[in-house]
């Protein structure tokens, strides 16, 4: 598996491993995450602009690939899994002129060419999503269309559409009209934009969107064939595109999700973004919630719990479908009185009422307004396992990082309880070097070894050492040892226990 359980049976967490980084000056930003339902060691994460990274372990390790098609490639990566355990990577092409869905099959290693959906002709393309319904087999797209994009001619608008493929990704139905009330064309507060789909237990269909009356919802129960006769307004309209030291724009799109589960919440709805309600240097993250198919809605509940006047933004929500649980995650600078910034996740159990918030980053970064950060972040979530995604930069220059993690079921717990606890080896996965650090709450004998596959000692690093108590680091360099690249475990024995680690060496 590419998680490991911490010394707490309620809540642990991977260290961060990078899935990608920058190739041929292109940066990677703005994952996508999907786990596979059906088998949830399988995840995809797509990012900018023509990435995709297939891990089959977990997290653990990943596969880098780059999607191509005949219709072309550029941006907004969407990643979504069927219950068939195929891939859909939706995205946009080079002149914006249409919405491409490449499948990867069950047990398959290949993308398809693509279908497409939205052509439009001289109109412009942006911000599409997807979401597919296991109740019908559907899978839905959903989104904006302007006229002439950065267009300030009161003769140009927006207007949020919806395509439905019946036949899993081959063939799509005529665009359909979502937003009764279009925008204007400039991509700012008075355009319609940023609309995110999702589906409900009995195969409801439900999208949100930005407008310049605020945040709107519109709902099907007929898979997209009608809606609403009139949008609703979900919330007051809001600073969804703000300023963040460090950054070069900050959208924050809104995120919709729906429990299918058969828990106590089953067909809550919830949508989430992030906003200046604090102030000029305090954004938010947000969220609401209805109980009745989204005919009432509750009042905004901020997400995080940090002191005023810290900036949290690009949010995105997710729901485990088996237990129910909601997921958000975020950028966070609450630690920090500069632009050093941690990636956060928050946890409700009870519907979207309270949630916990833990910091899921291993180090803080600094972001540069010089270089392309994207506009959003990734989680995915299924029976307890969780895999986020984000996008971090030093130096300027992006690379992207995820964190597998396991819920028990008492919820979070990150206090080490037992008398050792041994960290995930830095860096990882490594190709010169890497270091073992553990922390010991009681002298005593230590032994560290390093095993392969099939358990057997390979490298010895120390033999029943007396150490006293508290944090030890050791290097290891495999080429001390004549290893070959592979899967390695490393072991810490002590008198009380024995406790292993994965790591990989390139």
């Amino acid at each position: 598996m590419g998680y490991f359980l911490l010394q707490s049976s309620l809540f642990a967490q991977s260290p961060n491993i990078r899935i990608g980084r920058s190739i041929n000056s292109w940066d990677p930003n703005e994952p996508s995450v999907s786990i596979n339902p059906g088998n949830t060691d399988e995840i995809m994460v797509g990012a900018n602009a023509n990435n995709y990274y297939f891990s089959k372990d977990g997290g653990l390790t990943w596969q880098h690939g780059v999607l191509r098609s005949s219709y072309g490639v550029n941006c907004d990566p969407v990643i979504v899994c069927d219950d068939q355990g195929s891939f859909y990577y939706f995205h946009l092409v080079p002149n914006l002129s249409r919405v491409v869905c490449q499948k990867m099959a069950g047990n398959s290693t290949t993308w398809s060419d693509g279908s497409f959906t939205a052509l439009n002709g001289t109109m412009e393309i942006d911000k599409e999503w997807a979401a597919f319904d296991p109740v019908h087999g559907n899978l839905y797209v959903s989104w904006s269309q302007f006229n002439k994009h950065g267009s300030l001619d009161p003769r140009d608008s927006t207007i949020i559409y919806l395509a439905r493929s019946e036949d899993r990704g081959i063939t799509w139905s005529d665009k359909i009209r979502i937003s009764k009330k279009g925008g204007n064309a400039s991509g700012g507060f008075q355009s319609v934009h940023g609309s995110y789909p999702t589906t409900g237990p009995n195969g409801e269909v439900y999208v949100c969107w930005w407008s310049p009356e605020g945040l709107m919802f519109d709902k099907s129960a007929d898979e997209g064939r009608t809606w609403l006769a009139n949008d609703l307004r979900v919330s007051q309209p809001a600073q969804w595109i703000y300023t963040i030291p460090g950054m070069q724009l900050t959208p924050s799109f809104p995120v919709i999700a729906c429990d299918r589960s058969t828990g106590r919440y089953k067909g809550s709805i919830y949508i989430n973004w992030s906003e200046k309600r604090g102030g000029a240097a305090d954004s938010d993250i947000w969220i609401i919630n209805s109980r009745d198919g989204g005919s009432t809605w509750s009042t905004p509940k901020k997400v995080n719990n940090g002191p005023a006047g810290k900036d949290q933004f690009f949010n995105f929500v997710t729901i485990d479908q088996v237990t129910g649980y909601v997921y958000v995650l975020y950028y966070d600078r609450r630690n920090y009185s500069d632009n050093q910034t941690d990636v956060y996740m928050a946890i409700s159990r009870d519907g979207g009422t309270s949630f916990e918030n833990i910091k899921i980053s291993d180090t803080p970064f600094i972001p540069y307004s010089t270089a392309f950060f994207g506009h959003y972040l990734g989680i995915s979530a299924h029976n307890n396992k969780i895999f986020a995604a984000w996008s971090r930069q030093d130096n300027g220059t992006n690379s992207l990082w995820g964190a597998s993690l396991t819920m028990g079921s008492e919820g979070i717990e990150t206090t080490d309880k037992t008398p050792v606890s041994l960290e995930q080896n830095s860096p990882n996965p490594f190709d010169q070097y890497t270091l073992f650090s553990f922390k010991l709450k009681e002298s005593g004998p230590v032994t560290v070894r390093v095993l392969d596959l099939f358990g057997r000692t390979v490298a010895t690093l120390a033999d029943q050492e007396e150490m006293s108590f508290g944090k030890h680091t050791l290097r290891f360099q495999p080429e001390e040892y004549n290893l070959a690249p592979g899967i390695y475990y490393y072991s810490l024995v002590t008198r009380e226990e024995t406790v292993a680690r994965r790591m990989v060496y390139r």
